[in-house]
């Protein structure tokens, strides 16, 4: 092979290396996002169809799950820099000491968790619920509102048969009746109410816990990448209020989106708050969980409640929505 040729090799082998350094560092850093596929997590969905997150100058990976406690299994585990859950897994998160920071609520909703019974179980009132099996999601807020709801009616939660299982599991246990009643969040519990027909209802009780549902990051992530994660917030701000000026258009992604049934979505749109926030009502919260998993010994009694202010990073959403941001943040 003569020099000319050696060369030229050379040469385009040192060309193909360049372009690809330069593509690979130009998709560096990019955020993996692990995103929870209920109708409470429509702002990704909206900023994804619209290409906000493009316009923008951030193009995530949207990793889906199932629920926001396996969200925070991959964020937990390196799998993801940020993700989307309830209040919930963010406190017990905090609890392991994670280095993981909460950066924005995105969405509220106090009538998303249902408490759901076969009826003939209740015939007798509510009390015929000790002893029974309900099946409910571990250490999600299925979990939480389970315990509460007991605790409302008066009823030991020692004195019932817990069944841990997935969210998109609990339906179809309580139609088999592998269990008496569930403890379940949307579009689930519509998904039982319309499988289960007249031989089930939903427990009427007064609004007992309002659910948040949250934008986490690992530390190493906002701290590295602030221009990507506050491109993140910045998106999901557009899209929110992309989702105020066009209901209906925002329903139909939703139904692309998260495979939910679009009379489901009418059903339970006016339950749904989306705007971005960090309230003192957050923080209220995750206390009370914390009380709650050290009474009911979901935690280990030896580890000190965390201060979870030191878990919470506002300053991302201060720089572009100040107001959001209560007065209890630093």
């Amino acid at each position: 092979m003569s020099i000319f040729w050696i060369r030229s090799a050379r040469f385009l082998t040192a060309i193909f290396c360049v372009f690809i350094a330069l593509s690979t560092s130009a998709w560096a850093g990019e955020p993996r996002i692990a995103v929870s596929k209920t109708p409470l997590s429509l702002p990704f969905f909206v900023a994804k169809e619209k290409n906000l997150f493009a316009k923008h100058k951030v193009e995530p990976q949207l990793i889906e799950c199932l629920g926001g406690n396996r969200c925070m299994k991959e964020l937990n585990e390196g799998r993801a820099d940020m993700a989307t859950a309830s209040d919930l897994p963010f406190m017990f998160a905090a609890y392991q000491g994670k280095p993981i920071s909460l950066i924005t609520t995105f969405v509220t909703n106090k009538e998303d968790m249902k408490f759901i019974v076969r009826k003939s179980v209740v015939k007798g009132g509510v009390q015929a619920l000790a002893g029974k099996r309900i099946g409910y999601v571990e250490k999600a807020s299925s979990h939480y509102y389970m315990d509460l709801f007991l605790l409302y009616q008066g009823i030991d939660p020692r004195t019932v048969v817990p069944v841990p299982m997935g969210a998109e599991a609990l339906a179809d246990a309580l139609i088999k009746g592998d269990v008496d009643a569930i403890s379940v969040w949307e579009p689930w519990g519509q998904v039982a109410l319309r499988m289960g027909g007249p031989e089930v209802a939903v427990m009427s009780v007064p609004k007992l816990y309002s659910q948040t549902f949250n934008l986490m990051a690992t530390n190493q992530y906002r701290l590295t990448q602030a221009k990507r994660t506050q491109a993140v917030l910045t998106a999901l701000d557009e899209a929110i209020q992309f989702i105020k000026k066009n209901p209906n258009e925002a329903k139909q992604i939703l139904v692309r989106n998260a495979g939910v049934d679009l009379d489901v979505i009418k059903a339970t749109w006016p339950t749904y708050q989306f705007e971005l926030s960090l309230q003192q009502s957050l923080l209220t919260t995750v206390q009370g969980e914390a009380r709650w998993a050290r009474r009911e010994g979901h935690v280990d009694n030896s580890l000190a409640e965390p201060e979870f202010l030191n878990f919470i990073d506002s300053s991302l959403l201060r720089k572009i929505k100040p107001a959001a941001v209560d007065f209890v943040y630093p």
